[in-house]
This record gives C-alpha cells, structure tokens and sequence, in this order.
C-alpha cells in the first residue's frame, strides 16, 4: 500500500499534537535562551523514563506499528524524519488511516494512548529525538500489507 508523505505541519493526524519551534516564544538572557513548547502530555503516571532515539536513513517502509497504553512525547533534536501513523480498532490496524508525516527538527509531537505508529526513519543520514513515555509496553501489531511512503 502506498501512502503519501506530507510535512507533518501541513496535516492534521487524529491522536498527536505537533507544535514547531517557530511557533514558540523564546526566553533569552545573556547566556542561554529557554524554549518551551505549549504541547502538554498528561500521563496517567509519574514514572516516567527518557531516552535518545537515533535513527539513519532508511527506505520508508513498514510492516509493523506499535501503540502504548499511555502517551508518548518526542523532541526531534536534529535531522529529518519520516514517521508512520495508523489508527487502530478492535486491535486491528486501520489501513485506510495510514499516514506517513516528514518531521524536522525543531518539531515536537505527543502520540496519544493507543495511536498506532512506529520507530521514524531517516531521511537525512540520521536523525536523533528525545522520547519521553512512562514505563509502558510496546505491543507490536504486523500490518496486513507493507506500507511505503511515496
């Protein structure tokens, strides 16, 4: 199945939020200056975990989403990514709501509770992305036909 790959600011995707720097009003002073982004996730639980994702250039091509009991945040730091989404229903991927998203750095999401997705792929060499999620599961689901972004 082909899906079409859009900038993530140019679509509306159910079940994540995407807010991009140029959107925010930095704080400065004479040493650093501190960006917060509006976006807030509200996870269902205070252990939380971090971590950088670094991922290289890849064909987007998927045959798997995963999706998490509670909400997901990513920070993309550097590079660009190409990111799939998916709804699911009754356990099953809705093939009709794939959606692939080019995110650039500067650009932070939050997947919502149950939203399909996976691991974004590079399109520049690499791409790095700081994730935030509870401590959680990530119960993977095969796609009944490979997806690939066109």
């Amino acid at each position: 199945m082909d899906v079409s790959i859009q900038n993530i600011t140019d679509r509306k995707i159910s079940g994540v939020e995407c807010c991009v720097k140029s959107q925010c009003e930095p704080y400065l002073e004479t040493y650093f200056d501190w960006t917060a982004y509006p976006l807030v996730a509200k996870y269902a639980t205070n252990e939380l975990t971090c971590g950088i994702l670094t991922a290289w250039h890849h064909l987007p091509v998927f045959n798997q989403i995963e999706t998490h009991s509670d909400y997901e945040t990513f920070y993309f730091v550097n590079g660009e990514a190409l990111m799939l989404f998916c709804d699911i229903e009754n356990g099953k991927p809705v093939m009709g709501s794939a959606q692939i998203a080019r995110i650039c750095a500067g650009t932070e999401i939050i997947v919502a509770p149950g939203k399909g997705h996976f691991v974004p792929v590079g399109v520049t060499d690499s791409f790095q992305a700081v994730v935030f999620a509870p401590a959680q599961g990530a119960p993977r689901i095969d796609l009944p036909e490979t997806i690939c972004g066109i």
